[in-house]
């Protein structure tokens, strides 16, 4: 499959692939293409109301926010495998010095004590079906930051510091992996972002097959106890038959037959003449069972009954509210389980 790009022209679109032209190599991929519409609703005092951009007034012009590149990485199938805090380049002299003359220095009366450093590793697609992993850092140098804030505007900042650092690696990431500028004018973000990518066709029988396999064995392991074992019965005990003595006269009466519980029959006297009657062992009615209390939803009320899998198992109540508990800390159905998830 070949899918030409050149259909969206550079005047209309922000065509965020290298090449014109993608093919998928085999049957079981497909290429897809994403338009993605970031929200320009931004004034020059970023009191818009859109999250996606603001106005960078070192550069005089508009920087895509977080937000809007996440937008971006999923319409591409980019993934975050690690935000990871590390050493500043303060800290990392400091660490040198020390090792080079023997003398540890005095953490804490340094003014870059505060200083942060960030490296945010993606997971980017390849045209050609594979993956790559990147990786971007961003370290914010308190002592310069504060320099261009008033005391106020730098105490609200300190909080903060290390989600910023965070969100600027990542952006950083991201403009490396999809080919992003810095910043942009208005007029260019109003253009849509088109994001191509190969995919695997889930209209080919093998990806089909080995995504519902998958998919039961997962929902199984979800409200299946993977410990619980079937209950074996006992055998059951054969009746036993004695056979009795001949009486005086040489008559032998029919045998009797007794109920394998432990309980001995009543003596009685044979009569020569007729059969003996069959006596019946006294039956004891056993004890009621205590019933255990139906479980309730906590969201709707309704009670929760077992539900049948797709594959011919049953999701059994006691480990459907058993998984909700752990979940979400409350005993739900599977419909208030869902409603939650999209929450």
């Amino acid at each position: 499959m070949i899918y030409q790009l050149n259909k969206y022209p550079a005047d209309r679109y922000n065509v965020l692939v290298p090449v014109t032209t993608l093919q998928a190599e085999s049957n079981l991929q497909k290429i897809t293409v994403s338009e993605v519409q970031l929200d320009t609703r931004q004034s020059y005092d970023n009191k818009g109301p859109s999250k996606d951009i603001y106005f960078e007034r070192s550069s005089n012009a508009y920087a895509i926010t977080k937000v809007g590149g996440m937008k971006l990485a999923a319409a591409a199938n980019i993934s975050i495998i690690s935000t990871t805090p590390g050493r500043t380049e303060g800290c990392q002299r400091c660490i040198e010095m020390a090792r080079a003359t023997g003398k540890p220095a005095v953490c804490g009366t340094c003014p870059h004590t505060y200083d942060v450093a960030v490296t945010v590793t993606i997971r980017v697609p390849e045209p050609s079906g594979g993956f790559r992993v990147m990786s971007a850092t961003k370290e914010i140098d308190c002592v310069l930051t504060s320099q261009s804030m008033t005391d106020a505007q730098y105490k609200r900042f300190l909080p903060h510091r290390t989600a910023m650092a965070e969100s600027k690696a990542f952006m950083r990431a991201i403009r490396a992996a999809l080919g992003l500028a810095g910043t942009y004018n208005l007029d260019d973000l109003k253009k849509p972002f088109i994001v191509a990518r190969i995919v695997p066709n889930l209209d080919a029988p093998e990806i089909k097959n080995a995504v519902a396999s998958s998919y039961l064995q997962s929902m199984g392991l979800l409200f299946e106890m993977p410990d619980a074992k079937p209950q074996i019965a006992a055998p059951a005990q054969p009746e036993q038959v004695v056979q009795p003595f001949p009486d005086e006269d040489g008559m032998t009466p029919p045998p009797q037959e007794f109920s394998p519980e432990p309980q001995e029959p009543e003596p009685q006297q044979w009569q020569p003449t007729s059969p003996p009657a069959t006596v019946q062992p006294r039956q004891i009615a056993p004890a009621a069972q205590p019933q255990p209390a139906p479980l309730v939803c906590a969201d709707c009320g309704q009670i929760i009954q077992d539900t049948p899998m797709r594959n011919g198992g049953t999701f059994k109540a006691a480990s459907i509210a058993e998984y909700s508990s752990k979940a979400y800390g409350r005993v739900l159905c599977i419909e208030c389980q869902h409603r939650a998830n999209r929450r």
